[in-house]
């Protein structure tokens, strides 16, 4: 069986989901990566407290800044990515 694929898309957030929605018709063979694993149908989920002061699904990562100090990003890794946690709302929080 040929596994291969034409397209392979890295994430399902706005970029990638973007990307996938204007390729659905085309007769182009995608494959779509994704880091996380679907959010659970949980009450909890739909709870901001839970899911923003209690920090529900976020990553334990440490990122380094521009000047070498660690911090912890407000990342989720799941399906749809971090457009599922932000509402599909893209501020620009950096000056790059």
């Amino acid at each position: 069986m040929d596994h291969g694929y034409d397209i392979i898309i890295i994430g399902s957030g706005a970029g990638g989901g973007t990307v996938v929605q204007s390729l659905a018709e085309t007769s182009a063979r995608i494959l779509i990566l994704e880091r996380g694993d679907f959010i659970p149908s949980e009450p909890e989920n739909w709870d901001p407290e839970a899911v923003w002061k209690h920090l529900r699904y976020r990553t334990g990562e440490r990122w380094l800044d521009g000047r070498g100090n660690e911090f912890t990003p407000y990342t989720h890794y799941c399906v749809g990515g971090n457009t599922k946690f932000w509402g599909s709302v893209l501020y620009r929080l950096r000056k790059e």
